[in-house]
């Protein structure tokens, strides 16, 4: 393994290791010690990589956000259908929680003790205006179209929010009243995308398409 492969999968251990250890602590409570015992590594070696704690929850923070935020943003913005733009989000949604399945409760956690910086983060990563109000008023167009059945357009996006991201929240919970160890659970989101996007076409069939 060259220095840079080894640079890059020492830097990746401790980034997983921070992130494990922010959310049980939160950046206020978390130590760099600590994060170094997580990461099986020396705090010297911690050090060499991330000078401080601000400066490694951040970098904790944008490699959650990266990549997931533009794309969200170009979705919401771009051309398509309500029904298409949900089933494109569903799956970049799904795809980046199946790869870091703890990031929710990290999110969560930080919104609690420091919402205001954490929202305008999430913010400042889009590469434009936040397009939900757009998607809501597309929504509303849809509904007063005939298209999709009429509901409230923010109970929708709860409820499409609510369907990817509390199985993962949830799971020590969910795992043991499905009865299920963590391979089978792990199985089973793999494959919620289609059940996700069938029960809201179901929710969203027009009254004039209900059978």
């Amino acid at each position: 393994m060259s220095n840079k492969e080894l640079d890059l999968s020492s830097k990746e251990k401790i980034l997983n290791a921070a992130r494990r250890v922010f959310i049980r602590n939160g950046s206020s409570g978390a130590r760099m010690q600590e994060i170094a015992d997580e990461a099986g590594i020396n705090k010297a070696l911690l050090h060499y990589y991330f000078k401080n704690k601000e400066g490694l929850f951040e970098l904790v923070f944008n490699d959650a956000f990266s990549e997931f935020i533009p794309k969200i943003h170009n979705i919401f913005s771009g051309d398509g259908s309500v029904m298409e733009k949900i089933e494109r989000y569903v799956e970049t949604h799904l795809e980046l929680l199946i790869k870091k399945p703890d990031l929710p409760m990290f999110v969560l956690n930080e919104m609690q003790r420091e919402p205001r910086t954490i929202f305008s983060g999430i913010l400042n990563k889009m590469p434009g205006a936040p397009p939900f109000e757009f998607f809501l008023k597309q929504i509303e167009e849809e509904m007063k179209d005939g298209k999709i059945r009429t509901m409230n357009p923010r109970d929708l996006w709860m409820n499409v929010m609510s369907m990817t991201v509390f199985p993962f929240i949830g799971e020590p919970m969910l795992k043991k009243f499905l009865v299920l160890n963590s391979e089978e659970y792990r199985t089973l989101l793999t494959k919620r995308k289609e059940s996700i996007l069938l029960f809201i076409q179901l929710a969203l069939l027009s009254k004039s398409n209900t059978p």
